[in-house]
């Protein structure tokens, strides 16, 4: 799918919305002010996620929200472990470090974090195309991040041929990048261009 300069401002667009939502909620879980910047927005054909993820044998936290409605779709939120280490210790409010991949307490605070990440972008993503979407209950994997996207690429469904990518980065704490992805189910983002009016 061609996407022009003109789509792809709108994308950008529902991406400064969806961080700006995003980082909202997470001032008010943090109790502190976090901003969050949408420096890059990327429509990739399918072959060339694992090229712009790029390490595949990198340990991340994946995030992963099925996407349900009229543009159904996967969305993932991916976070450098690092990354994932220190918004952690912030949501606990102490320099301890925890383990991400035994300590159930800190899974469970970084889904939630993941939760209002994806969420974010898909209700920016819902309010501008005016498509209902509905996220599902998040998944949380902390694995070589090749694992991770197979699994989710494999899943039921026909995927799109291509692909949304969201570079984010996160300020308030020491900085934080993640990328958001959407993977469109077979028609899904020719609905969502044609409904943004594209």
């Amino acid at each position: 799918m061609n996407v022009t300069q003109f789509q792809l401002d709108a994308l950008r667009e529902i991406g400064n919305i969806g961080s700006g939502h995003a980082a909202t909620a997470l001032s008010n879980l943090l109790q502190r002010r976090i901003d969050m910047s949408v420096p890059e927005v990327w429509v990739v054909p399918f072959e060339q996620v694992a090229a712009i993820v790029g390490h595949l044998d990198t340990p991340q936290a994946v995030i992963y929200v099925k996407v349900e409605g009229e543009a159904s779709g996967k969305a993932v939120f991916l976070f450098p472990v690092e990354s994932a280490e220190i918004v952690v210790q912030a949501l606990f409010g102490s320099n301890e470090f925890r383990d991400l991949y035994t300590d159930e307490m800190a899974q469970s605070a970084l889904k939630e974090v993941g939760n209002i990440l994806v969420s974010s972008f898909i209700v920016a993503l819902s309010q501008l195309s005016g498509i209902p979407l509905q996220p599902s209950v998040p998944a949380l994997a902390v694995d070589m991040i090749g694992a991770s996207l197979d699994a989710i690429f494999l899943e039921e469904g026909t995927l799109e041929d291509t692909v949304l990518f969201i570079d984010t980065q996160l300020s308030g704490i020491p900085q934080i990048e993640g990328q958001f992805i959407f993977l469109p189910d077979e028609g899904s983002l020719e609905k969502l261009l044609g409904a943004l009016g594209l």
